[in-house]
């Protein structure tokens, strides 16, 4: 049977909202329903002690995978074209390590929902869970409606360069704050793979420069390379289905 549950990116700076997130869960999906929480670093204590009180809580411990993931967006982000400007332009994201929820690929779950610990589950996640069974990925938001500028993705760049169009590659940006995924996804020799893309064949230069240490940029360039399918509720012909 397919295991199902939610991964949480968080630490003590932001256990309030932390908090409000685990009971909007408790209220609008399930009080038992399995959660992760994925540290952002190590000032877990009070996160901690809240794991003590919630029997269906436990702490993401696979150092392994985070160190996988840290490596690979520090190798990525320092072969940016923007890791040679001044420090005075450095994004306060910098160096960060928002990158750790891509861990719940490796993780317990074989079917997950990410949530940051500043949403809130406002209904059930059914819907998504039902998506995973044919997508690999499941997004609700309209990021694709981003004008180039400040797209996730150096659209006109991706199009100079490669065989995708703009028409191949908008539908596809998506957020990260919140989305479906799959456990298994971006083993090694893949992430190996997409590694010398971005770095041996400057493909990072395909990562809009105003995203530099930014997960959902990195995201974005993740899914739209490793070609698997995308579900975006809000692209949804069903009107129902568009938030």
């Amino acid at each position: 049977m397919t295991s199902q549950g939610i991964y949480i990116l968080a630490n003590d700076v932001v256990y309030d909202q932390l908090i409000a997130l685990l009971n909007s869960i408790e209220v609008n999906v399930s009080n038992q329903f399995p959660i992760c929480i994925i540290p952002y670093n190590n000032r877990l204590e009070k996160v901690k002690l809240e794991i003590k009180n919630r029997s269906n809580i436990t702490l993401f411990d696979n150092q392994k995978s985070i160190e996988r993931w840290e490596e690979f967006a520090d190798k990525v982000w320092s072969a940016h074209p923007r890791n040679k400007s001044s420090k005075a332009s450095r994004p306060q994201w910098y160096k960060g390590h928002l990158q750790r929820k891509f861990v719940s690929f490796d993780g317990e779950f074989d079917h997950f929902v990410f949530y940051e610990a500043d949403n809130l589950a406002m209904k059930p996640i059914d819907d998504v869970f039902e998506k995973l069974e044919d997508y690999d990925f499941v997004f609700n938001d309209w990021e694709h409606r981003k004008p180039n500028p400040i797209a996730a993705l150096n659209i006109p760049i991706i199009e100079a360069t490669s065989s995708y169009t703009e028409a191949d590659i908008r539908p596809k940006i998506h957020d990260a704050s919140f989305f479906g995924g799959k456990k298994g996804l971006f083993p090694e020799s893949e992430l190996a793979d997409l590694e010398d893309k971005l770095i041996n064949k400057k493909e990072v230069e395909w990562i809009n420069e105003i995203g530099w240490w930014d997960d959902v940029f990195l995201f974005n360039y993740l899914t739209l390379r490793c070609d698997r399918p995308i579900y975006n509720f809000t692209q949804s012909p069903n009107g129902q289905d568009r938030t």
